[in-house]
């Protein structure tokens, strides 16, 4: 069984998701400042945990 399915509740929020739609660098630059979390699948940081698909605290 995989660690996540890419397309699971919430996942239109999360980084990997936005990123693949696209968003405006200033739009990206709000999700990660201040990263506090970082994704368990793709390695992005992010400040808050919901967006990420497996957050973990930095």
């Amino acid at each position: 069984m995989p660690l996540f399915e890419k397309k699971h509740v919430g996942h239109e929020k999360h980084l990997c998701s936005i990123v693949e739609k696209g968003v405006s660098v200033e739009e990206y630059k709000k999700l990660v400042e201040n990263g506090k979390f970082v994704c368990m699948i793709c390695g992005r940081a992010a400040a808050d945990k919901d967006s990420l698909c497996i957050p973990v605290p930095l």
